[in-house]
Parts: structure tokens; sequence; C-alpha cells
């Protein structure tokens, strides 16, 4: 397990971690000059049967950003109160990251012990103990120290085994993350990182990817505190040379699997969890989010029908998953106002805003990450999106009972809806293209696919030569309806109407005709020979390969007058050859 420090600066965290590991911790000069610490420092802490690393976190105010690196991958924090000072300004800070990362246990530590009476360590016991009993971390009663006297250090010890040895979770079955707080080069290894392990198991010769950027490559060396390991597993600080084919890594970047979906996110959506003295911050607001060890500034966007949603527009891009905390800070003044929730680390830019997107239970959750994706979600996507390790999701998604295609997941009244129009668009005519069908104007191209699937399947419609039609299909046209499809075909573009196809045409020939494929109904009274048709999407075509398509330019290559023109722009519309833009037409999804 990770064991980290928090609390006010110069409050004896590094002495203490000293006295529990018997490792120097101000590694830095200028730390060792001062006396402060001003990175992150890290120790083993031999607790028999338990393997923990110690992280020990700088206390001064203008290094909270430091902190809360180091916090992020904590499982159990040692919040230090110096015997002689009481709780201070920092001691209250680090408790609102801590609470707003969710670091799952904590003990007090009451420090430097000899400086104070017995009356003054009990009574400072009892403070702490009430100011931390409201607290989201569960925190155990107070132990007192002291770093040079040796006094409560092996209690504290003890404590802390009892603590890992509790531990019971599946992290090591989750997908892998590390998030990186150092990175250096070391000759004849490369590039090292070290980190938390967050999720996962890593083992050497595993391909990883350093996001964000493009930089992949193998593990060639796995070490835990300088000791050569196997592999490493979540709660463990480890040390990864790692063979980058291109970039450098640095704090804020993570290394993941590279098989992985991990997505770099430019927007999340989220849940805020602020004390209830603070107000939320306001729609444009810009504000500071530190998620793992990164920190990324950030505008608020905010709905006024989602008063407890909030979406965050990244100005660097972030590594996230739903389910992680994240700490919020206002830009300037830098001041901690409390943290959040992730919801959906890669929200589409259009998306709804489902009732249950922040919902306690991952089956509810997972619906309404669905809805909002148009073309569904890959199962392979699920770990990153709903922030569970690949078995549960997958226990989540055959929970959730949607419907699939293709292997997505989709949601099912977009299905419905796409069900409903092809319907509709089957019951207004004799026989439709399925080539048509499958780009039924504002619905998604993998739901209409399944659509059609279900549809097909269950009989709701037959296919003849490419085309869709309700009920049966009639026998080879009549010898009337193919001598009017010939005369129509004869017209070439100029798509004739009912009255100059008369007397021979009357509708229901026409339909006959139509229902063959001969013919096209262009609108109410026009109609186009199939040959006519696929001329005119060749001329479509080949004006779009040299520009925009506009009327003028048809006509110069067809010859044909705007009264003719406009009804075959129009149809070719409705066909999805062409869209319009204004005064002109771009190639439509069908064209090619």
């Amino acid at each position: 397990m990770i064991v980290g420090t928090a609390g006010h600066v110069d409050h004896g965290k590094s002495a203490l971690v000293e006295a529990l590991t018997g490792r120097r911790m101000d590694r830095l000069a200028e730390e060792q000059r001062r006396g402060l610490t001003l990175e992150l420092n890290f120790a083993p802490l031999d607790l028999g049967a338990v393997r923990a690393g110690v992280v020990d976190v700088p206390g001064h105010e203008d290094l909270v950003r430091t902190m809360a690196a180091g916090a992020s991958g904590m499982d159990v924090v040692l919040l230090v109160v110096a015997a002689d000072e009481g709780i201070r300004s920092q001691t209250r800070e680090h408790r609102a990251v801590l609470e707003a990362l969710r670091v799952p246990r904590g003990i007090p530590v009451i420090t430097r012990a000899d400086l104070a009476t017995t009356d003054r360590l009990a009574l400072l016991a009892a403070e702490v103990a009430a100011w931390l009993a409201d607290s989201a971390v569960a925190f155990g009663p107070p132990a007192v120290v002291s770093a040079r006297t040796g006094q409560g250090v092996e209690d504290l010890r003890r404590r802390l085994a009892e603590l890992g040895t509790a531990r019971d979770d599946e992290r090591h079955l989750d997908l892998f993350r590390l998030d990186v707080d150092r990175a250096f080069t070391v000759a004849g290894a490369g590039t090292v990182v070290t980190g938390s392990v967050v999720s996962g198991t890593v083992r050497e010769g595993d391909w990883l990817a350093l996001r964000p950027g493009p930089a992949t490559g193998r593990v060639r060396r796995v070490e835990s505190f300088g000791r050569a390991a196997e592999s490493a597993a979540a709660g463990e600080r480890v040390g990864l040379a790692h063979a980058l084919r291109e970039g450098h890594p640095a704090r804020g970047q993570v290394l993941v699997s590279a098989e992985a979906p991990w997505r770099e996110s430019s927007a999340i959506d989220a849940t805020l969890e602020l004390p209830p003295e603070t107000p939320a911050p306001s729609h444009g607001t810009r504000v500071r989010v530190l998620a793992g060890t990164a920190e990324c500034l950030a505008r608020v966007r905010r709905r006024a029908d989602r008063p407890g949603l909030i979406r965050l527009a990244l100005e660097t891009p972030m590594v996230t998953r739903g389910g992680e905390r994240f700490v919020l800070r206002s830009y300037s003044p830098v001041v901690t106002l409390g943290g959040g929730v992730v919801v959906d680390p890669s929200p589409p830019a259009r998306a709804r805003w489902p009732e249950g997107l922040s919902a306690g239970d991952a089956v509810t959750r997972l619906a309404a990450l669905v809805e909002r994706r148009p073309g569904g979600v890959a199962p392979d996507e699920l770990p990153v999106l709903l922030g569970l390790p690949p078995v549960s999701a997958r226990a989540a998604a055959r929970a959730a009972g949607l419907p699939q295609h293709d292997g997505r997941l989709l949601d099912p009244a977009a299905l419905a809806a796409a069900r409903e129009a092809t319907l509709t668009r089957l019951d207004g005519t004799p026989a439709v293209p399925l080539a048509e069908l499958r780009v039924l104007p504002r619905h998604h191209r993998g739901v209409v696919a399944a659509a059609l699937a279900g549809l097909q399947q269950e009989g709701a419609f037959t296919v003849r030569d490419g085309r869709a039609r309700r009920g049966a299909w009639p026998d080879e046209p009549s010898g009337a309806a193919a001598a009017l499809a010939a005369r129509v075909e004869a017209a070439g573009l100029a798509a004739p109407g009912l009255a100059e196809l008369a007397p021979d045409a009357t509708p229901a020939l026409l339909r006959e005709a139509e229902l063959a494929g001969l013919v096209h109904r262009v609108d109410r009274e026009r109609w186009l020979g199939a040959t006519a048709a696929r001329r005119l999407q060749s001329d479509l075509r080949n004006l779009a390969a040299t520009g925009a398509i506009t009327p003028g330019r048809l006509r110069e290559r067809t010859g044909l007058s705007r009264k003719h023109l406009i009804p075959l722009l129009e149809w070719a519309d409705r066909q999805g050859w062409t869209l319009r833009r204004g005064d002109v037409r771009v190639p439509g999804p069908r064209l090619a």
C-alpha cells in the first residue's frame, strides 16, 4: 500500500517518515539547507507482511499542487499536527485535498510530543478527533509521536501494518495505470519513470503508452525502491525503465496499457463536491483541475437544467476515467474550492445530459453514457468510461440488457426511433433502395443498421435487387408498365410529368414501373428513368470533383432548363447524393 503524509509546513512530516523508515527524506540540497520539503520524496516502509511505500509531501501553501500530486495514489494518509502549534491553515487545506480525492483511510498524527505536556497532548488529541469526526476520509483515533525520542513510533507502525493486511480490493485486476511523478535518464537503462501504480499490474516486456502524447515502448525493467521485481501491482511504488520511441515523460502524464482504450480528454463532465460555504463556480469561470499528478486549467460550463453537473473544458489534454476524483482550485488567487468526480471522461460535444449520468450504480450510469453516444459504445471502452475493472464492466453491461449490433451497445430509445423512421419511409412508397434506408436523416448509421437488421429478421420488409418493400413483391412488370418506363427513359433528365406521358400513363402503371425499379419518382408529378438517374449521379460526382455543385454548373453540363434542374437537385438532396449549403451543394453520403 501507499502511505502518505499531509499537514502544515514544518510540522514534522519528514522527521516522522525518517523515524518510520530510517531513510533521509529531504534529498535536495535546497531542502536540506532550508529544512523544508519542496518536492515529493519517497521511501520503503517495512511492515512485515505488507509491502508499503511512503510519499512525503511538502506542506508549504505554495506547493499544494505538489502535495495533491503525492496524495493522488495514497491508500492511507498520516495527517500531521505539531503538538506545539496545533491545527493550522495548511492542515485545513490538506484535509480538503484529501477529502476531494477520497483517500480511503487516515491516521491523525500529533508530532513533537516531547514539546508538550501530557494535558496539552490530551486536549489536542480530543480537538483533532472532533475536527475530523465528519471527514469523508475514514480517520482513526490520533496517534501521539515524537520522532526525536521514538515515542509512539512502533505503535504507529503496528497500526499501519493492520491497515495494510485489512486491504481487500481488486485493483490489480484493473487496466494498468501509473501516474508519473518523476522521470530521469540512467546510462544503460534509458528513461526511468517513477510513480504510484493506481490500478492494474505491470511486468517486464509489457507494451505501455505515455499519455498525453504519442510515445510508446516496452518495459525493460521493473524496480521497487532500487530492487528489481518481476511485477508491480496497484498500491505499489515503482520505477520502470521504459524504452520510449519518442518524447520524454514528465509529471502529469500517465503510463497505461498500450492496447487499452485510454483517451486524452479535451473536456470532462463531472459532479462537484464543495463545502457548504463555498459557492459553485459560475459559467465561464477559469479554474485549476488537479487529477492524478496533473494540473490543468479549464473553463466551467454549466447547464441550468442540470445544476449538479458541470463540464470542464480543458485547456490542455488530460487522461481520466469515469469515477476518478479530482481537486478543484480557483485560478487566482489560488485557493482549494473542493473536489469532484468524473462522470464522463470523453463527453460528446453536443451531448444529452440524462438523469442517470451521476448515478451511484454502474448499470444506471452505463445506460446514461450510452444514451448520449448516438453510435453506441464498444465493450472495450467500458472500463475507462465506467472506471471499473474489465470483469466488473462486462457484468454491468450484461445487467443493463442494452440492445447490441456489431458488438456495440446501443441506446434503446435511439434504436426504437430508427425503427419507426425506417417503417415510416417504407410505408410511403412501393419500394426503397436499401442504400437510401441506411442514411436516414438525423439517425446514426450504426443505429439505423441495427434497426434494419432487426426489422428484416422480424419479416417487417423483404428485399429484392437491393430494394426494400413492405409486403410481398409482385410478379414481373406488365408490358404496359415496361413500355411506359421506356418512354420515361427516353426523356432522359427532362423527367416528364404525368400530363406529358398521357394518354398511356396512369398512376397505377407508374407505381408498377417504380416497384420494378425501372423509374424513380422525382416529385408529385415528375418521373425519372433508372438509367437517367445513374447518369445524374455520375454528373453530380464529376461536378463535385472540380468544385461546388450549383444549378448553373449542372445546366452547363446537361443543357437542362432551371424548370427541370431544381426538381432534380431537390430529389438528389433527398437521396443523400447532395447536401444543400446555402446556394450551393456539396457531396452527400451516398454520392460515392
